[in-house]
């Protein structure tokens, strides 16, 4: 006796749960395809951004009432940082080069007073010559 139905539990359980995945993606498949499925989603797409943007609003006049800085303020702080480094640097490259074409120009000064005492071996080698 060769059945091709399932025999146990598990198997009835493993072919009422396809069937039953096959059904809703059938009719999910069906509702998404309609006009008014699309409408509604458009709807609530519109409807989300429109709370986001009152939400951002009203967080911003709380931050300025409470005298914090909104993320705007704090985006528009970062690029006047990074344009401020750009600028150091470009002036830090400047510096680099004036101080390099003078000191080309200039002799080296001295660093300290002239060195009088000589170092232990020299002293040594000298003695042993005399």
């Amino acid at each position: 006796m060769s059945d091709d139905k399932a025999t146990t539990p598990t198997e009835l359980f493993q072919e009422w749960v396809t069937q039953w995945e096959r059904s809703v993606d059938s009719f999910s498949n069906k509702l998404m395809g309609t006009d008014e499925f699309t409408r509604a989603i458009n709807s609530v797409q519109n409807t989300q951004l429109q709370m986001q943007k009152v939400f951002g609003d009203m967080m911003a006049k709380h931050l300025a009432n409470i005298n914090m800085p909104s993320r705007e303020d704090i985006l528009r702080l970062e690029e006047d940082f990074q344009e401020m480094n750009a600028r150091l640097a470009r002036m830090e490259v400047q510096l680099e080069k004036i101080s390099g074409a003078t000191n080309a120009v200039k002799s080296p000064k001295p660093k300290g007073p002239p060195r009088t005492k000589k170092p232990p071996s020299a002293t040594k080698d000298t003695e042993a010559k005399h």
